[in-house]
C-alpha cells in the first residue's frame, strides 16, 4: 500500500530521504515555522519513518539533533542525488540538462498530442503526469492556459538539482509546441509549478 502523508510532512520526508537536516535548517528549506517542522518530526519518528540522533556542537556550543529518513524510498533517493551530483561534476549542469531532456522525450513519446487543439493537448498532459505521481491540472486565467503542479514526486531532488525542472520546462515546451513561461516553482518554495502558456 503507497505511503499517504499530508503535504508538509511530505515535504519534510522527501528532503530527509536526501540527507540529514536539523528542525531549523528543515524550516528553513519549506517556509514554515521550526515549531511546525518538529510537530511533523515527532508525527514522523512515530509512525518509523524518520529518525534522528543528537551531535555534539563542534567547539563550545550546545548538542543538536539531526533528523534523517528511514523509509524504504530513503536509499534510493539518496542515491538518485548521488547519481545527479556526479553527472553534473562530469558533464556539467547543461550536459545533464540534455541528458534529462532525452529522457523525458522518451517518456513522452506515446502520447502523440501533434495534431490535437491547445487545451485537449495540456490536457493529455496533465493526465499523464498524474499518472507518474504529479498533482497536476490545467487551469485559465483571464483568457491564458497554464499548466499547475502541485505536487512534484521529484520536489526533494529538484531543490538540490535544478536540472529536473529546466529538462522538464523544455520538454513540456517541445511536447505542445509552443514557449512555456514559468511564473512560479515547488522547489523555491511556491504553491505549485506554473507554466504560462504563451
Amino acid at each position: 500500500m503507497a505511503l499517504v502523508l499530508e503535504g508538509t510532512k511530505e515535504r519534510v520526508l522527501d528532503l530527509l530521504r536526501l540527507r540529514p537536516y536539523t528542525a531549523k535548517e528543515l524550516a528553513e528549506a519549506l517556509g514554515v515555522s521550526r515549531v511546525a517542522v518538529l510537530k511533523h518530526l515527532q508525527d514522523l519518528e512515530a509512525r518509523g519513518l524518520v529518525r534522528s540522533e543528537v551531535r555534539k556542537c563542534p567547539g563550545r556550543g550546545r548538542p543538536y539533533r539531526v533528523y534523517r529518513a528511514s523509509d524504504g524510498e530513503a536509499p534510493y533517493a539518496a542515491f538518485c542525488g548521488d547519481v545527479l551530483e556526479g553527472l553534473e561534476r562530469v558533464l556539467g549542469r547543461e550536459g545533464v540538462v540534455h541528458l534529462l531532456l532525452e529522457r523525458n522525450r522518451s517518456l513522452f513519446a506515446s502520447l502523440n498530442l501533434e495534431a490535437l487543439p491547445l487545451r485537449e493537448r495540456l490536457a493529455r498532459l496533465a493526465q499523464f503526469l498524474r499518472e507518474q505521481g504529479y498533482e497536476a491540472e490545467v487551469v485559465e486565467e483571464g483568457g491564458r492556459l497554464y499548466l499547475c503542479q502541485k505536487r512534484c514526486p521529484k520536489l526533494a531532488l529538484s531543490r538540490e538539482h535544478e536540472a529536473l525542472c529546466q529538462s522538464e520546462l523544455l520538454a513540456y515546451q517541445e511536447l505542445l509546441g509552443l514557449p512555456l513561461v514559468r511564473e512560479e516553482r515547488l522547489a523555491e518554495g511556491g504553491s505549485c509549478c506554473r507554466y504560462r502558456v504563451e
